[in-house]
C-alpha cells in the first residue's frame, strides 16, 4: 500500500471502483469469489493482539473522518456489518498520524461513539466534512453541528474533553503504530490477515474478500 500524506495517493484506483460502486446497487454481491489468494487479495502479517472473547473473529478498519476514500467507503461498511455473522465482532479504529486535525476527528468520533451517536451520524459527519465543506476538526463547529443533530451539546463536551476519550485515542495510535497503518481505508481480520484493497478489485469484491478471510479464520481458529 501507498503511503498518506495526508491525502491519498491511490486516488486513481479508489476513484475508479468508487464510480463503477455509484452505479452498480445493490453493491453487496450475492456472489462471493470462490476463493482468495494469499499474497493477493490479502497476507498474512506477525499476529497481533485481538481484544475479542475466545470464538469470536475481530475484524478492523483504520479509517479517519478527513479521508474521503473513507467517506465513500462507509456506506458499504455500515450495510456489510449489519449482516456478519454473530461470531464477528468488527470495529472502526480512527487514525490520528500525529496530526493535529485527524486527532481532532478521532476525538469526534470516540465522543460520538460513547454517546452512542456514531452509526446514526457516521455518514452525515462524512458528508459534512466532504461535501458541505465544515470544518469539523474545530472543536466549537463540531459541537454546533452535533447539537444540530440532535446530540446534547453539554454531554458532548463532558465526554469530547473525557480521560476516557483521551485514553481511546492514545490506544488508537498504539493500534496504528503496531499495525503499521500507513493508508485508510484499512483492513485487518482477527489480527493475523491484511487485506488488499487494490487486489481485490471493485467495493463490493472488497467485502467478499473479507468475508472469505473471516471464513479462513474462523476454519483456523477451529484447528487450534
Amino acid at each position: 500500500m501507498s503511503n498518506v500524506r495526508p491525502f491519498f495517493s491511490r486516488s486513481s484506483w479508489l476513484m475508479a471502483v468508487f464510480a463503477w460502486a455509484a452505479l452498480s446497487l445493490p453493491l453487496l454481491s450475492p456472489n462471493a469469489l470462490a476463493a482468495v489468494t494469499e499474497g493477493k487479495e490479502f497476507k498474512q502479517i506477525s499476529p497481533q493482539t485481538t481484544e475479542v472473547p475466545e470464538g469470536k473473529i475481530e475484524v478492523i478498519e483504520f479509517f479517519s473522518y478527513l479521508c474521503s476514500h473513507c467517506a465513500h467507503f462507509n456506506p458499504l461498511v455500515e450495510t456489510w456489518k449489519k449482516k456478519l455473522p454473530d461470531d464477528v465482532v468488527f470495529y472502526k479504529i480512527p487514525v490520528g498520524w500525529g496530526k493535529d486535525q485527524w486527532k481532532a476527528m478521532a476525538r469526534a468520533y470516540y465522543a460520538l461513539t460513547m454517546m452512542g451517536e456514531e452509526e446514526r451520524l457516521s455518514n452525515e459527519v462524512f458528508d459534512a466534512l466532504h461535501k458541505e465543506r465544515i470544518n469539523l476538526t474545530d472543536k466549537k463547529t463540531f459541537l454546533d453541528w452535533a447539537e444540530k443533530k440532535g446530540v446534547n451539546r453539554q454531554k458532548l463536551i463532558d465526554v469530547y474533553d473525557s480521560f476516557a476519550v483521551d485514553s481511546k485515542v492514545m490506544q488508537s495510535d498504539k493500534k496504528v503504530e503496531t499495525y503499521k497503518v500507513s493508508s485508510v481505508p484499512h483492513f485487518f481480520v482477527n489480527g493475523r490477515y491484511e487485506i488488499n484493497l487494490e487486489a481485490a478489485g471493485s467495493p463490493s469484491q472488497v467485502f467478499d474478500v473479507l468475508d472469505e478471510v473471516i471464513a479462513l479464520a474462523r476454519k483456523e481458529a477451529k484447528k487450534k
